[in-house]
Protein backbone atom coordinates (compact mmCIF):
# COMPACT_ATOMS: atom_id res chain seq x y z
CA UNK A 1 0.00 0.00 0.00
CA UNK A 2 0.99 3.48 -1.23
CA UNK A 3 2.41 5.52 2.05
CA UNK A 4 0.16 8.35 1.12
CA UNK A 5 -2.92 6.27 1.04
CA UNK A 6 -1.97 5.16 4.64
CA UNK A 7 -1.17 8.46 5.64
CA UNK A 8 -5.18 9.68 4.42
CA UNK A 9 -6.41 6.10 6.09
CA UNK A 10 -5.10 7.22 9.83
CA UNK A 11 -6.27 10.46 9.41
CA UNK A 12 -9.41 9.57 8.15
CA UNK A 13 -9.60 7.32 11.35
CA UNK A 14 -8.53 10.12 14.00
CA UNK A 15 -11.22 12.57 12.68
CA UNK A 16 -13.37 9.30 13.04
CA UNK A 17 -12.51 9.20 16.50
CA UNK A 18 -12.57 12.83 17.26
CA UNK A 19 -16.05 12.76 16.07
CA UNK A 20 -17.75 10.28 17.92
CA UNK A 21 -15.77 11.55 20.90
CA UNK A 22 -18.07 15.03 20.48
CA UNK A 23 -21.07 13.34 19.58
CA UNK A 24 -20.45 11.45 23.00
CA UNK A 25 -19.43 14.64 24.96
CA UNK A 26 -22.67 16.07 23.12
CA UNK A 27 -25.22 13.84 24.20
CA UNK A 28 -24.27 14.71 28.11
CA UNK A 29 -25.30 18.53 27.56
CA UNK A 30 -28.74 17.44 25.83
CA UNK A 31 -29.24 15.45 29.35
CA UNK A 32 -28.86 18.52 30.91
CA UNK A 33 -30.84 20.77 29.08
CA UNK A 34 -33.70 17.71 29.52
CA UNK A 35 -33.56 17.82 33.11
CA UNK A 36 -33.65 21.47 33.01
CA UNK A 37 -36.96 20.94 30.85
CA UNK A 38 -38.40 18.10 33.62
CA UNK A 39 -37.83 20.77 36.25
CA UNK A 40 -39.76 23.66 34.22
CA UNK A 41 -41.98 21.40 33.60
CA UNK A 42 -42.73 20.07 37.28
CA UNK A 43 -42.93 23.75 38.15
CA UNK A 44 -45.48 24.38 35.43
CA UNK A 45 -47.73 21.11 36.83
CA UNK A 46 -47.85 22.61 40.37
CA UNK A 47 -49.66 25.90 38.98
CA UNK A 48 -53.53 25.38 39.01
CA UNK A 49 -55.37 24.55 36.05
CA UNK A 50 -57.77 26.80 34.97
CA UNK A 51 -58.62 28.18 38.52
CA UNK A 52 -59.24 24.12 39.87
CA UNK A 53 -57.02 21.90 41.14
CA UNK A 54 -53.29 21.00 39.57
CA UNK A 55 -52.20 17.76 37.84
CA UNK A 56 -50.25 17.30 41.86
CA UNK A 57 -53.60 17.21 43.75
CA UNK A 58 -55.49 15.35 40.94
CA UNK A 59 -52.61 12.36 41.14
CA UNK A 60 -53.24 12.74 45.03
CA UNK A 61 -56.94 12.29 44.61
CA UNK A 62 -56.31 9.26 42.64
CA UNK A 63 -53.63 7.86 44.99
CA UNK A 64 -56.40 8.33 47.94
CA UNK A 65 -59.31 6.89 45.97
CA UNK A 66 -57.49 3.64 44.70
CA UNK A 67 -55.09 3.44 47.44
CA UNK A 68 -52.10 2.28 44.20
CA UNK A 69 -49.47 3.34 42.22
CA UNK A 70 -49.17 6.08 39.55
CA UNK A 71 -48.27 4.81 36.12
CA UNK A 72 -48.71 7.74 33.84
CA UNK A 73 -50.84 11.09 33.82
CA UNK A 74 -51.70 13.05 31.42
CA UNK A 75 -53.32 16.70 31.09
CA UNK A 76 -55.78 17.18 28.52
CA UNK A 77 -57.70 20.22 27.54
CA UNK A 78 -61.08 19.28 29.88
CA UNK A 79 -59.48 16.46 32.22
CA UNK A 80 -56.77 15.14 33.86
CA UNK A 81 -56.67 10.96 33.03
CA UNK A 82 -54.11 8.68 35.75
CA UNK A 83 -52.82 5.62 35.16
CA UNK A 84 -52.74 3.60 38.61
CA UNK A 85 -51.83 0.29 39.56
CA UNK A 86 -54.08 -1.18 42.42
CA UNK A 87 -52.66 -3.21 45.47
CA UNK A 88 -54.68 -6.32 43.93
CA UNK A 89 -52.46 -5.95 40.64
CA UNK A 90 -55.51 -4.03 38.35
CA UNK A 91 -54.69 -1.10 36.28
CA UNK A 92 -57.13 1.46 36.78
CA UNK A 93 -57.70 4.99 34.50
CA UNK A 94 -59.19 7.40 35.94
CA UNK A 95 -60.64 10.77 34.54
CA UNK A 96 -60.31 14.11 36.92
CA UNK A 97 -62.20 17.08 36.30
CA UNK A 98 -59.82 19.89 36.57
CA UNK A 99 -61.97 22.43 38.32
CA UNK A 100 -63.65 20.45 40.69
CA UNK A 101 -61.51 17.96 40.92
CA UNK A 102 -64.42 15.45 41.16
CA UNK A 103 -63.20 11.88 39.73
CA UNK A 104 -64.90 11.26 36.60
CA UNK A 105 -64.31 7.32 36.08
Amino acid sequence: MNVHIKACLILLLAGLCLWSSSAVAGGKGRETRGDHHYKAESAMRKKAFRRGISLDEAVNRAREATHGRVLSVQEMDSEYRVRLLTPDGVVKRLRIDPLTGEILR
